[in-house]
């Protein structure tokens, strides 16, 4: 990961608090070096900042020499394997600035991230990052991701990024989504989140994450278990339906029965029961199956859980203290104060 985000001379800004989430910062010496040119680059424009890393519990002291060199680092060790949106969504928890800016490490290189927040702040829009139009044929492929996602109740794109920038108001209703890990993702389609894009730099296209792939598939799972609830909304008008097809039928069997001399062995309770049965049975066990993977997704709340320690070195108001030449040393306070008495 490499960044090319602007710089220009001006002040910092003082009326932000920026949180920085990086939930898949890869373990390489190029990686952590980015981290380090960008933090430089976000102190020149904001004056108060945190960067917030995830990382697997087996990798902490691959990730301690960026809390140690870099100001106002958390580091959040979590599971090992844990799935890559539920470290999004732990990271997201755990911001504590004005604007979050959720990253992806391999598409910092690709977009102007200091654009972004200073939209999200300004503005009050969540900003999403846009990857460059799709040719014809992606387009057409793409088509049915986003009619899924639209039927289930979010804005999906493919063209979408994985970094974005959310006023804070903002991101605590995408938190309190019944699936936030989707919305982190896709933002939900309500009228409470208005939307901005910013497009990726000219001439650059965002590199792919490992796993990229994977991740899709599991979107594309979390998406149909999201769609539950309306599929158990056409089981049920199936099932009712069914059933009061089923009843006519029985009701037709029966004037057979009445007034048909000539029937064959059996076919009175076999045609009866089995038409029935199978279909009020393959509609129910779907609706059933689909209810209960919604409801154990809805019961599903151990993130928190997943975190087994945070590393930081945060000290924001120690900078402040620091430029007011406040002594903040408690034993000079004592001491002075017993002296005045």
């Amino acid at each position: 990961m490499t960044t090319h985000l602007r710089t220009a001379d001006v002040v910092a800004r003082q009326d932000v608090l920026l949180s920085v989430c990086l939930a898949d910062l890869p373990q390489t010496k190029a990686a952590h070096r980015a981290v380090r040119e960008f933090a430089r680059t976000l102190d020149a424009r904001f004056r108060f900042r945190e960067i917030i890393l995830i990382a697997d519990e087996d990798r902490r002291e691959a990730f301690l020499p960026l809390v140690r060199d870099v100001p106002n680092v958390r580091l959040f060790l979590v599971r090992s394997g844990l799935e890559h949106y539920e470290r999004r969504v732990i990271a997201a928890e755990e911001a504590i600035g004005d604007v979050i800016l959720m990253a992806n490490a391999a598409e910092l290189a690709s977009i102007d991230a200091l654009r972004m927040i200073e939209r999200a702040a300004d503005e009050g829009l969540l900003i999403v990052g846009l990857r460059p139009e799709q040719a014809s044929l992606g387009r057409i492929v793409s088509a049915p991701v986003a009619a899924l996602g639209h039927a289930a109740g979010f804005k999906v794109g493919v063209r979408d990024m994985q970094t974005m920038a959310v006023p804070r108001t903002l991101l605590n209703q995408i938190l309190s989504h019944a699936h936030p890990e989707l919305a982190l993702r896709f933002p939900p389609r309500d009228t409470r989140l208005p939307l901005g894009f910013e497009t990726v730099r000219e001439g650059m296209v965002p590199a792919h994450a490992p796993g990229q792939l994977r991740r899709r598939l599991m979107l594309i799972d979390k998406l149909l278990v999201h769609l539950a609830p309306r599929v158990l909304l056409l089981v049920t008008l199936s099932s009712g339906l069914l059933s009061l097809l089923g009843l006519a039928y029985i009701f037709y069997v029966l004037g057979v029965w009445v007034f048909v001399s000539d029937i064959e062995p059996g076919w009175l309770t076999i045609s009866a029961m089995q038409g029935f049965i199978a279909g009020f049975m393959g509609l129910a066990v779907l609706g059933l199956s689909l209810g209960l993977q919604h409801l154990l997704a809805l019961m599903r709340n151990d993130r928190l859980d997943s975190v087994t320690e945070e590393v930081a070195k945060v000290d924001l108001f120690q900078q402040v203290a620091h430029e007011l030449n406040v002594d903040l040393n408690d034993e000079a306070t004592t001491s002075g104060t017993a002296g005045n008495r």
